[in-house]
């Protein structure tokens, strides 16, 4: 059996509690059946992808400096996920969104967000260097998270991908700073747009040998340095005309199937060949297509499945 390769992903994970009714429309909502903590967050998603489709990975959690509720919470999701994590309590309070009617089209999610304590960053920082893990995934990247990033980036060239939020992109000091210490820079067609270029081939010179830009059911693009960008399309394979398409999370297994595939292949982003980064978009491709037809972010196919 071979080795499992390893992945640290970070930070965006927080608990979601929902509400569960027996029947629900959009005029009325039935009996309260339960309460339930869901784990969710891109980064979540993507650590459970890679330990569904056969590797190793964990999260690490920004959580409460006061151990508030919020914290027991998001704990909790995450055991009950079997998520392997690491707590780093720097957040005046930890994350927590709700849902309060489920299974609605379009529902209002409620969400609570920390600030990260300033006198908390230096401690933080050092204990992320120490974290040991061979791929280092920051996804939702968020500006006031930049130092954080570099600490989970530091010294593992060719095995670090990012996955930024349309703030950090438009924060471009910033945004263009964390890129010098990207491999493999992931986006969808609105995290793209921010960027304002007119090929994903320009932010190579920024740093990122690869970039990859999922556009959804009409496939995507990537570019790798000194090759011609590619169009890609998207997989149908697992679709009829009687299947409900559940579109959440399927960007974040697209983005672990990506990178479990090169950990198949025992390459880094920069030693990767352009058929092999064709291979992997291919194995992303059907990973994320037999997603949708999967309910739940976080909830997605085994190799198996496939």
């Amino acid at each position: 059996m071979a080795t499992k390769k390893s992945a640290i992903v970070g930070f965006s994970v927080n608990a979601e509690i929902v509400q569960i009714y027996d029947r629900m429309t959009v005029q009325e909502k039935g009996r309260l059946q339960s309460i339930v903590p869901y784990l969710c967050g891109t980064s979540a998603n993507v650590a459970r992808a890679i330990n569904m489709l056969g590797q190793y990975s964990k999260v690490l959690a920004l959580t409460g400096i006061d151990n508030d509720f919020e914290s027991h919470v998001l704990r909790f999701a995450l055991q009950k996920y079997t998520i392997p994590y690491h707590e780093f309590p720097i957040l005046n309070h930890s994350h927590i969104s709700i849902l309060p009617i489920d299974n609605i089209p379009n529902p209002q999610v409620f969400g609570l967000k920390g600030d990260i304590e300033k006198s908390k960053i230096e401690e933080t920082v050092d204990k992320i260097k120490e974290e040991v893990g061979e791929w280092r995934i920051g996804t939702g990247a968020r500006p006031e998270e930049l130092l954080l990033l570099k600490a989970l980036f530091n010294e593992h060239a060719g095995y670090r991908s990012l996955n930024p939020r349309q703030e950090l992109i438009g924060d471009k000091n910033n945004f263009l700073d964390i890129l010098k210490s990207t491999d493999l820079l992931i986006m969808n067609h609105s995290e793209y747009d921010a960027c304002k270029t007119t090929s994903p081939a320009d932010l190579h010179q920024y740093g990122p040998s690869l970039v990859i830009v999922t556009q959804n059911r009409f496939g995507g693009m990537f570019s790798k340095n000194g090759v011609e960008p590619e169009r890609f399309d998207s997989c149908n394979e697992y679709l009829d005309s009687n299947t409900k398409i559940c579109g959440p999370g399927a960007g974040d297994w697209f983005h672990a199937s990506f990178i479990v595939r090169c950990m198949e292949l025992g390459k880094s982003i920069n030693t990767l060949s352009i058929e092999e980064v064709r291979d992997c978009i291919n194995f992303a491709t059907r990973v994320s297509g037999k997603k949708i037809t999967m309910q739940g972010a976080a909830n997605g196919p085994t190799q198996n499945d496939l």
